[in-house]
């Protein structure tokens, strides 16, 4: 299996887990990227395999293990899926002692289906843990949560995120060029595709406009060609500025490619109106279908041209 110890922040919560003791019903609560999968998976390990057992082990990395059940990663877990998870329970065990059900991303269980599960969590058969993962727990409903023994993956924060980016070899990684909904393991992919180069690409033309060296036509015309969808340009622009606000109002200064926003003088109390306006307006952007991305980013740009180019 992938080893946890790679990743600190989930190996940390892993060893202060009593196996032993550990309750029938868990969610794994995080944001997405943090690895409750991984942490899911490496539970299942303990309580299917002996340190030894390479063969079950790899079974569970390739999801084939007789006494792992594990979802589809589908947008919908639908009631017939839900079936499978029960008669899965109600099996005698194939090869090890007990029978591990990982329920990823619980929170897309439809009503139905959150009510089917709802007497197998409360009765679970003997020797089977249920252990589900979830971004979104306010989704689910809440006696289904009261059911399970919480395990918590906290967000990483700045310095914590740099440097475990940095230990993968990254010696270049800027925090700031990346938005603030991707987590560790989502950034280090997206830096291993070459997809970080669009959020890079974005950052810069976003230094370059703050330091007047483009125009706001200039701007909106190079954003629209960067290979980003519009509303991940959106939260990147809004990051990007909410960071620079942070930085003025904590005496927190940029380094490297950014230390010259440090310089900038503008008002923060217009910069801070202007992110609550945008930030009012996320939700919005994210949801609407059809969005017109020119319009749109014109009005950030050219409403974020009048504060910071004062």
């Amino acid at each position: 299996m992938t080893s946890i110890e790679e990743y600190p922040w989930i190996n940390n919560i892993f060893q202060d887990i009593d196996m032993s003791n550990l309750p029938h019903a868990s969610i794994i609560e995080g944001s997405k990227g943090l690895g409750k999968l991984l942490l899911a998976k490496k539970i299942a390990h303990e309580i299917l395999c002996n340190s030894l057992d390479k063969a079950s082990e790899n079974l569970i990395l390739n999801n084939s293990h007789p006494d792992l059940f594990i979802n589809s990663d589908n947008t919908k877990i639908l009631i017939s899926e839900i079936r499978q998870l029960i008669d899965f329970s109600n099996l005698s065990s194939a090869i090890s002692k007990a029978k591990v059900i990982i329920l990823q991303n619980c929170e897309n269980m439809n009503l139905e289906s959150q009510n089917a599960i709802l007497k197998t969590l409360e009765e679970p058969p003997e020797n089977t843990f249920i252990i589900m993962t979830s971004s979104k727990r306010r989704s689910l409903n809440q006696t289904i949560y009261s059911r399970c023994n919480k395990i918590l993956i906290r967000d990483l924060d700045q310095n914590q995120l740099t440097e475990w980016v940095k230990s993968q070899g990254i010696e270049d990684f800027n925090y700031y060029d990346y938005p603030s909904y991707l987590a560790p393991i989502d950034i280090l992919e997206n830096i291993e595709n070459g997809r970080a180069n669009d959020y890079l690409d974005l950052t810069g033309i976003l230094l370059d406009f703050s330091l007047n060296k483009i125009s706001p036509i200039n701007t909106l015309k190079k954003i629209i060609d960067i290979d980003l969808l519009p509303v991940d340009k959106i939260n990147l622009i809004i990051d990007f500025y909410t960071n620079l606000l942070k930085s003025k109002a904590s005496d927190n200064p940029f380094s490297g490619k950014f230390i010259k926003l440090n310089n900038l003088n503008f008002s923060k109390i217009l910069l801070s109106d202007v992110i609550n306006e945008l930030n009012s307006l996320r939700g919005m952007f994210s949801k609407v279908s059809g969005l017109n991305e020119t319009h749109t980013l014109k009005f950030i740009i050219f409403k974020l041209n009048t504060i910071i180019k004062q």
